[in-house]
């Protein structure tokens, strides 16, 4: 029932610790169902945790009026709530980058300025997106589509960068029947109505369909996304320990030595996470092609991998943008 929701997402931040922190929390509020809930949540404990609120929110540039809209939704509630609210604003089709969607193109802008509005806030201050149960399910669903599940896992809880995801645990129907109860709108972004995108066809039919054949795997596949990281993390520590052994970078070059000697699963995840570094995504088959020939007895190679280009020597394996290595 929503009028539970409070105390149970209450008692998930006291036992979770997940956003204990000196500083503010900068709170990413897009105007969606999701967002605005994670606010009105936040909001009405932060007296009882001792939190600063600031909202956040961005312009993306991309649907003009229903932006400009979307912007006037999240000002009127950070005024009627009395918080102070950040406005960032982007051309994202003038700033994105070579081979770089115009969906990852927002996100990247998004996060930049996110992180760096904490810079500015200071120690201790936090970033809080409103990332769902329901957008876990869908992840891991995407991620198997791209036939790149284990290997890209689920959303974190908690980032290295310090983003917080406190409404994982949480579904979107709860959330949303818990603004419903407190008379809080929302704003329904129409993009994610288009089913030319991958996500939307499996948060509108796909999910939907698996929901009403088997109830309940909405919440199986968000958990096997929590396990997938898990397991993820694991492999990091194991990658990270080995890469600081050998002497060299996480994202290159890497001692031809050290990648021959890697198992596939690791040296899978060390490229994996040098070409997401650089805000590309790798296909399946350009992975394996990566691993194969490292670990080959070829002593030079050039081999594509999300955009991006390894080039071999006898020595190193060297990541570059294509045309140019980086040494």
């Amino acid at each position: 029932m929503p009028s539970e929701l409070i105390p149970r997402f209450e008692k998930h931040l006291e036992e979770s610790r997940l956003l204990r922190t000196s500083g503010p929390l900068v709170v990413a509020c897009s105007g969606g169902s999701d967002s605005v809930a994670l606010l009105r949540l936040l909001d009405r404990l932060a007296p009882a945790f001792g939190w600063t609120l600031v909202v956040f929110h961005a312009s993306h540039g991309l649907r003009k009026e229903e932006g400009v809209l979307d912007a006037r939704f999240v000002a009127d509630l950070a005024a009627a709530l009395r918080l102070p609210l950040a406005f960032r604003t982007f051309e994202t089709s003038e700033l994105r980058r070579g081979g770089e969607s115009l969906e990852a193109a927002a996100r990247r802008l998004r996060y930049d300025a996110l992180l760096g509005l904490r810079e500015d806030l200071g120690a201790g201050a936090r970033v809080v997106t409103g990332h769902t149960r329901d957008d876990q399910a869908e992840t891991v669903l995407l991620n198997l589509s791209r036939h790149s599940g284990r290997n890209r896992g689920g959303i974190r809880e908690l980032r290295p960068d310090g983003v917080a995801r406190p409404l994982l645990r949480f579904l979107r129907g709860e959330l949303r029947a818990f603004l419903n109860s407190e008379g809080q709108g929302w704003r329904e972004d129409q993009s994610n109505a288009d089913l030319r995108f991958a996500r939307n066809r499996i948060r509108h039919r796909t999910l939907p369909d698996l929901e009403r054949k088997w109830p309940g795997v909405t919440v199986r596949l968000a958990r096997a996304g929590d396990e997938w990281t898990r397991r993820l993390d694991l492999l990091d520590e194991t990658v990270d320990r080995l890469v600081e052994k050998s002497g060299c970078q996480a994202e290159g070059p890497w001692p031809r030595k050290l990648l021959r000697e890697l198992p596939p699963d690791l040296l899978g995840r060390l490229f994996l996470r040098a070409v997401g570094a650089r805000g590309r995504v790798p296909g399946k088959r350009q992975l394996e092609a990566a691993i194969w020939k490292s670990k080959s007895a070829r002593s030079c190679f050039r081999e594509q991998i999300g955009g991006l280009v390894l080039t071999a020597n006898d020595r190193v394996v060297s990541l570059a943008i294509t045309g140019r290595l980086i040494e």
